[in-house]
């Protein structure tokens, strides 16, 4: 497998369990920009390009960690002061390899530092990923990318939500193989109270006959650890602090209502039996012209209001590499085709999954996934129930706005 392609995997890997779509947009467009700057790098005999992500907070290092490599000294915040922090957290006693990172620039105004490497404890490497960002404060339980991953998009061994004394907030996650060899993957989010977020992940690999690694190189306390390092607190400065409070979330019921307006004429929607809790998002399948396919949609009002990078330029970030239009009343939306391995990685099993967005000109942001699951959770290469233009103009629908 190629440098690109390993790339590409673990980044798939890490957007698999985003805990909402623009999460996960990021991540797709972060791996083809990682792509294309490969080649770009290739053809002009330098280094290969990589990925991941970078973070800060104000706490410091859990106690309990085994002694880390010497910190970089003081240096502008780009690819390798992400690159070189991250490496610099990882325990002594164990093996780091390719590790790199990526910075805003003036041609990516709305791109978030991010860092990655391989972390090897003598019983195997991991990926391990890193991206930060900032959230619009006060933090709240509506916090898009402060839930639970969406177990229906990707099947969850535990997730759990805490509020700290001081404010800050901790997402702790895993991944539940799909079938056999699966890769495996651990999250750690964590929300320092002004604003200033850090996601970490480790990636196990497996393959059919070879399952992953039960347990990650890095503990959770371990990467903790990393997620809460002072050490990031540099790399926000090229991500200022958001000037206007966040809007209040969208309800459940004010979901359903909208979603089932938005669909087009002659589609059902089943929810399923679970109950939708998760502020502004919902799931379930959809049904036209005798197929059925999984769906979930996202809705954030005001989304992004405040921060100094304008909306319209992260969401072109967002739906990079997708087809964008714009209709007549300012809003912007995008489709994608986007390819998802299966079991052995080929093109054999590859399914493929559907994404559109769309910023509406209140400044709502609307996001619509879509795919049809085979055995084990295996995303299937069959069109789902949705065209790409069904899904286009079911996220474009201005009732959205009000829900």
């Amino acid at each position: 497998m190629t440098s690109e392609e390993d790339f590409a995997r673990a980044l798939r890997a890490s957007a698999a369990h985003a805990p909402e779509p623009p999460t996960e947009l990021f991540a797709l467009a972060a791996e083809r920009r990682g792509r294309t700057r490969v080649r770009r790098r290739r053809a002009a005999g330098a280094s290969a390009l990589a990925l991941v992500a970078a973070a800060g907070c104000a706490l410091a290092l859990l106690p309990d960690r085994s002694p880390a490599r010497p910190a970089p000294a003081a240096t502008p915040v780009g690819q390798t002061f992400m690159s070189d922090t991250l490496s610099s957290l990882m325990p002594a006693d164990g093996r780091v390899t390719d590790l790199s990172g990526t910075s805003p620039d003036d041609l990516q105004p709305g791109h978030t530092p991010m860092a990655w490497l391989d972390y090897d404890d003598g019983n195997g490497p991991a990926r391990l990923l890193l991206t930060i960002d900032r959230l619009p404060t006060p933090l709240g339980d509506g916090a898009a990318a402060l839930q639970c991953p969406d177990t229906l998009a990707r099947p969850t061994a535990t997730c759990e939500l805490a509020t700290r004394p001081d404010g800050s907030r901790l997402v702790t996650t895993a991944t539940a193989p799909r079938w056999d060899g699966d890769d495996r993957s651990w999250t750690v989010t964590f929300a320092d109270p002004d604003g200033r977020m850090v996601s970490a992940t480790e990636i196990a690999s497996g393959r059919p006959g070879h399952p992953a690694r039960e347990q990650p190189p890095l503990t959770r306390e371990r990467l903790l650890a990393v997620a809460t390092s002072d050490a990031w607190r540099p790399a926000f400065t090229v991500l200022p602090a958001s000037t206007v409070p966040p809007a209040a979330p969208v309800g459940g019921p004010a979901m359903l209502t909208a979603l089932h307006t938005a669909l087009p004429a002659g589609a059902t929607f089943d929810p399923g039996t679970g109950t939708q809790e998760t502020p502004g998002r919902v799931h379930g399948t959809v049904s036209l012209g005798g197929h059925t396919s999984q769906l979930v949609v996202s809705v954030e009002h005001g989304w992004q209001r405040g921060f100094p990078v304008e909306p319209a330029t992260r969401f072109r970030n967002f739906g990079f590499d997708g087809s964008f239009s714009q209709t007549p009343d300012g809003t912007l939306r995008f489709v994608k085709e986007v390819p998802v391995p299966g079991p052995d990685g080929t093109k054999d099993t590859q399914g493929t999954e559907r994404i559109a967005g769309a910023l509406l000109p209140d400044g709502t942001m609307v996001t619509a996934k879509i795919w049809t699951y085979g055995p084990d959770h295996q995303v299937t290469a069959f069109p789902p129930a949705l065209s790409s233009e069904q899904l286009v103009a079911l996220v474009t629908v201005p009732s959205w706005a009000h829900a």
